[in-house]
């Protein structure tokens, strides 16, 4: 979910250089992202043609964009984070930011409210930082030092109970989801993760050696 950030961010700036001569480049960061930049950023930089416009006169007049819809803006979105400048610029223009931004508020006071969904949609779109950390463990229902309890299956009968568990390990912002299943009966084999060939007698032994191992 970072891009969505980042594209605001960008759409922001290049609505911001439309209102004054300037040229922005674009270019590939190490981790594959597209870079915008009114300086050349790497060896690969680009001139975004398009941007570059004089100022206007104060007595000019200009047609608003008209604000479009949640469903429309979404669609541009998806188009700005694929590398579609235009898209960027009429999602910026046409209430993107506006709707982001109310987004993030109903993301976050219903993070507030005791959803763990949209504490992870809200604050943890940038991997495991230390607000995610804090957000989403306060409020699982079990949790360790690297990982958290997302939501478990139960079973119709005497089946075992599948669990969804989130690992958040120290020093690494790479959200890694395991499924570990646990015994209706307990035994020292009764919880046994999806990437691991050891069994433990509790979940929480089962998902601390699940999250050391990735």
């Amino acid at each position: 979910m970072a891009v969505v950030w980042r594209c605001l961010l960008i759409a922001g700036m290049l609505l911001a250089y439309t209102q004054a001569p300037a040229q922005i480049y674009t270019c590939t960061a190490p981790d594959g992202t597209r870079i915008f930049s009114d300086k050349r950023c790497g060896s690969d930089a680009t001139l975004v043609k398009g941007i570059t416009e004089s100022k206007k006169s104060s007595n000019a007049t200009r047609a608003p964009v008209p604000r479009k819809s949640p469903e429309e803006l979404e669609t541009l979105l998806t188009q700005c984070n694929a590398g579609d400048n235009t898209a960027c610029m009429t999602w910026t223009k046409g209430g993107g930011p506006a709707e982001l931004k109310l987004r993030e508020k109903e993301l976050q006071s219903t993070c507030e409210s005791g959803s763990i969904n949209a504490c992870e949609e809200r604050y943890c779109r940038d991997g495991a930082t230390e607000e995610c950390r804090s957000r989403v463990l306060e409020l699982a229902t079990l949790s360790g030092d690297s990982w958290y309890l997302r939501f478990q299956q139960k079973p119709q009968s005497d089946g075992p109970t599948t669990y969804s568990v989130r690992c958040l390990n120290l020093g690494s912002r790479a959200l890694k989801d395991v499924t570990i299943s646990c015994a209706a009966v307990a035994g020292p084999e009764r919880c046994r993760s999806e990437i691991a060939a050891q069994a433990f007698p509790r979940l929480d032994a089962a998902a601390s050696s699940s999250c050391a191992t990735l």
